[in-house]
């Protein structure tokens, strides 16, 4: 029971697939002062029968509200946190986390002594988590302040953070114009009075979230004390919501068109179906759009803060931690799918046809175009090529992944035309051969990253380069997992229409196009 005289708190926990979720609800327990005062509301996204392991714990079953929803009927995270808060039953606080969190010993006193020091009577404490890494190795503590990293084409800022230590930080939690989806606590009436929006999908949940709640009149603070610690790191082997749905980028991209309206980018008409429901999830009325970009010196339409463009990420810049970070992906990549286990399939979440329509298909362009040496950049699913490799003069395989070149080194030690190589195809200008091969790499790259691949491609004096694309209407830097659905025909690439192109499912192509119509 609890007890009468306690302030209650509600916890928002969405979860996709997560086996950490139930170690997440036992430390939220296990570490409050006082446990019987914590609810925790949780929109449980497993597929049953395959997910058991990501069932949450039953010691305190009268402190759990769950909805189970099956992972094919997911519509993303915003959607899943806007499901949660219909649980809430006017607890005094409301507490939003992920699945994957640790918290400090008395997270539930720190947090409500931190509110009563912020002014106001509409108060939001929300920043970054520390990070931690299973089962309990935990960073530093530091004061983790939210501020502005980039806009992306489509006008939606991401966010970073910097460090502070303890010893410097202010004395009562500072004022902030950002919010983090992944740790923000405030008064329970903030679910009626600003309530989820579930027709965002990830990418822009923060910066709409912040402008929503400052113009409703709510002041956001950052914590002067370390609440909380998240795992930022992909656990192996556990699908996020865009691995599983075919139509995430359709679902991203209405989100993505919503919040450009709600952010006064661009203006859609009222009748639209992206604005359904817009009056209660749009902006406040207590305060404009324009005094908050005032407050928080953003400027949406002008991509600026603080009247300044923001730094994009320089690739030329820091190139060891670059490539340090795009060995990271690619070795998780081959590591999680491991190509070598799949004898019959071109690469984990392939088909049989679509392997078999790719056998065929190669072959006969790579001898339209008299290619007879081949570059591979990104040679992980070499094992649906095998029988090519026979009839080319030259295969050249270049992977970042030493442990993949390794292996693909000791599976083709009798080919004598094969030979595999560690290179970043994004830095590495690859030795000329008739055609490059570069089927599901660039979509691991940021839409930077894979434009300075294809100027390399280009200046390997290659005839043609062999590369997926996808009909997605734009390019955008959707930071939704680790690949982007890129058109290679859109900007920033601008490739005319590919000479052949094999469709393989979906939005997703293979497309040959000459190496002279590359970006230079």
């Amino acid at each position: 029971m609890t007890t009468p005289s306690l302030p209650t708190i509600f916890v928002s926990i969405a979860s996709y697939r997560d086996p950490d979720c139930q170690n997440t609800v036992r430390d939220l327990f296990e570490k409050a002062a006082y446990p019987e005062r914590v609810v925790i509301g949780i929109c449980l996204q497993i597929v049953p029968g395959e997910d058991e392991d990501c069932l949450v714990p039953t010691e305190r079953p009268q402190q759990l509200r769950l909805i189970e929803v099956h992972a094919s009927e997911s519509r993303g995270a915003c959607w899943a946190r806007s499901r949660i808060q219909g649980l809430w039953r006017g607890e005094d606080y409301f507490f939003q986390v992920d699945s994957h969190m640790r918290f400090v010993a008395g997270w539930d006193e720190k947090l409500i002594a931190l509110l009563g020091k912020c002014s106001g009577e509409n108060q939001v404490l929300s920043t970054y988590p520390l990070e931690f890494t299973p089962p309990n190795q935990f960073a530093p503590d530091n004061l983790v302040t939210i501020r502005p990293k980039g806009f992306d084409d489509d006008g939606v800022l991401t966010q970073n953070s910097w460090l502070t230590p303890l010893d410097k930080a202010p004395e009562h939690p500072a004022s902030s114009a950002f919010i983090s989806a992944g740790m923000l606590f405030a008064p329970g009436r903030v679910v009626d009075e600003v309530p989820y929006d579930p027709y965002l999908y990830f990418t822009g949940e923060e910066i709409t979230l912040g402008a929503r709640l400052w113009t409703s009149g709510w002041e956001i603070y950052c914590p002067n004390e370390v609440i909380a610690y998240h795992n930022y790191i992909k656990q192996t082997g556990r699908p996020r919501h865009w691995d599983d749905q075919t139509d995430w980028i359709n679902l991203s991209q209405r989100a993505r068109r919503r919040l450009r309206h709600i952010l006064g980018i661009e203006t859609l008409r009222n009748d639209c179906d992206d604005l359904v429901e817009i009056a209660r999830y749009g902006l406040g009325s207590t305060r404009t759009l324009a005094e908050y970009e005032a407050f928080s010196g953003l400027d949406f339409k002008g991509h600026l803060f603080k009247g300044q463009p923001l730094p994009l990420p320089d690739l030329n810049a820091d190139q060891p931690k670059q490539t340090a970070s795009r060995l990271q992906v690619f070795s998780g990549i081959w590591k999680d799918n491991f190509w070598g286990n799949t004898e019959t399939r071109s690469g984990n979440g392939s088909t049989l046809a679509a392997t078999v329509a790719l056998r065929a298909w190669l072959p006969k362009t790579l001898d339209s175009i008299g290619a007879h040496i081949l570059g591979d950049a990104g040679c992980g699913d070499l094992n649906w090529i095998k029988e090519l490799t026979k009839s080319l003069r030259f295969y050249f395989g270049f992977d970042i992944a030493p442990e993949l070149v390794n292996d693909l080194r000791s599976r083709f030690k009798d080919r004598s035309n094969c030979f595999f190589s560690e290179a970043d195809v994004v830095m590495a200008t690859l030795p000329e051969c008739d055609a490059i091969l570069c089927r599901d790499c660039l979509t691991h790259l940021t839409p930077d990253a894979a434009l300075m691949a294809l100027k390399g491609f280009r200046r390997s004096g290659s005839r043609y380069v062999i590369a997926t694309t996808h009909s997605v209407e734009r390019n955008v830097w959707v930071k939704t997992g680790g690949w982007y659905p890129m058109n290679l025909t859109a900007p920033p690439f601008n490739l005319p229409p590919p000479l052949f192109a094999l469709q393989e499912g979906g939005t997703k192509s293979l497309g040959v196009w000459s190496t002279a119509d590359l970006p230079k």
